[in-house]
């Protein structure tokens, strides 16, 4: 056995992998327990292999289909199929193991092109942290809230997409910079963190001398989510844990907000979720799941009982986002081929019969979050994002 190479087994006593080394010296085998990392990403293995190659087996030839009937592309299709299948079968742990942090994401990009590293704590709770593309004090800045279900960290799609949105602002002489949140992941950090995050950067913007007029926010899937959640503590303020409402004193509207595939409601019964062949890449399952690691254990259950949005924009009376003016301007955009399309449709629909400012509905026969997978496949900017783009930059023109 002395010259037995390393190797993995599983403890039938300790019910979890264990390192086996080979001690050639003595003759001996050294059993060392691995750590919490190494195990996951074991667990990820046998995920991958028994779990989500089957589940892909699947979802590809559905979303193969149903792209050739839509004439959606067919490698984003596939594409969605096998990460849809990996999202459906994975826990967030695991996501959260393979996965680069937000930081380290951050870190590389900004390595990787040649941009200034620039990274605020806040004083708020010290420990949230904004990202910057671009100097901290601009004519004007754009807060954004990166999606990925509240699990997944940023990606460097998103980065590329926040530069590109900077490049062509500066092309037309908006002067520019992009704020990202940090905020926690899920299911360490339930609601309402991620909204209190939101509004700890906002104030943090507030502070560093950016008049309302000078903001646009924003963000995609769950970071539109995190959006309505901040327009509406802006329309009524959220009180904190300690009974006092957390104000944030304005003296004007903020320029605009940008809604993308953003999560609206928990209501699995819209005729979206219930397409047979499925191109998108979130799925009634995951959606249920990751909403649950969400709402545990919090408040969001009361507060949606009693009529407040500030966890779910539609899943309260309307009439909670009556007279809306927080806002001067809002964009909503969305694919008719994502899970989330009724739901964003109506979304559009209220916030247009509810706003005292501007609101536009942009959707295509796409699905979710294009301008993401946009740049997260390489592709040209779709017609969604260039309309994202030409929002931000007509928002700061006036």
């Amino acid at each position: 056995m002395a010259g037995q190479p390393s190797g993995i087994i599983l403890s039938p006593r300790q019910g979890h992998p264990i390192c086996l080394k080979a001690e050639a010296t003595v003759g001996l085998l050294v059993f060392v327990p691995m750590n919490t990392a190494y195990r996951r990403k074991f667990s990820f293995l046998f995920t991958l292999l028994f779990r989500i190659l089957p589940s892909a087996a699947f979802r590809i030839p559905g979303a193969i289909v149903r792209a050739l009937l839509k004439k959606l592309p067919l490698g984003s299709s596939v594409w969605n199929g096998f990460v849809g299948a990996l999202m459906d079968n994975t826990t967030p742990d695991e996501l959260q193991t393979i996965l680069p942090s937000t930081t380290d994401t951050y870190n590389a990009w900004v390595s990787s092109n040649g941009a200034t590293h620039a990274v605020d704590v806040l004083a708020a709770d010290n420990s949230t942290r904004l990202l910057w593309i671009g100097p901290r004090k601009a004519k004007n800045v754009v807060l954004f809230f990166h999606g990925g279900g509240y699990v997944m960290p940023l990606s460097i799609g998103h980065l590329d997409w926040m530069a590109h949105v900077k490049k062509e602002a500066l092309d037309a002489g908006i002067q520019l910079s992009v704020c990202i949140l940090e905020y926690d992941l899920i299911p360490a950090k339930p609601y309402p963190r991620q909204m209190s995050q939101g509004i700890f950067a906002f104030e943090y913007l507030v502070d560093l001398g950016y008049k309302p007029s000078e903001i646009v926010f924003g963000g995609d899937s769950a970071g539109g989510h995190l959006s309505l959640s901040l327009m509406a503590h802006l329309h009524h303020p959220r009180s904190t844990n300690q009974g006092t409402e957390n104000l944030i004193d304005l003296h004007g509207t903020v320029r605009g907000c940008f809604l993308v595939s953003p999560l609206a409601s928990f209501d699995f019964k819209t005729a979206a979720y219930q397409r047979r062949l499925n191109a998108d890449i979130l799925s009634r399952k995951v959606v249920h799941k990751w909403g649950d690691y969400l709402v545990e254990n919090s408040p969001w259950l009361e507060e949606i009982s009693a009529g407040n949005g500030w966890g779910m924009a539609l899943d309260v009376p309307e009439s909670w986002w009556q007279n809306f003016r927080s806002v001067d301007r809002i964009l909503l955009t969305g694919g008719y081929e994502e899970v989330f399309s009724d739901h964003i449709q109506q979304l559009g629909n209220m916030l247009e019969r509810q706003s005292q400012g501007a609101v536009t509905l942009h959707m295509g026969n796409e699905t979710h979050d294009r301008p993401l997978m946009d740049f997260i496949s390489g592709r040209r900017p779709s017609e969604t994002t260039n309309t994202i783009t030409r929002f931000v930059i007509s928002c700061f023109r006036g």
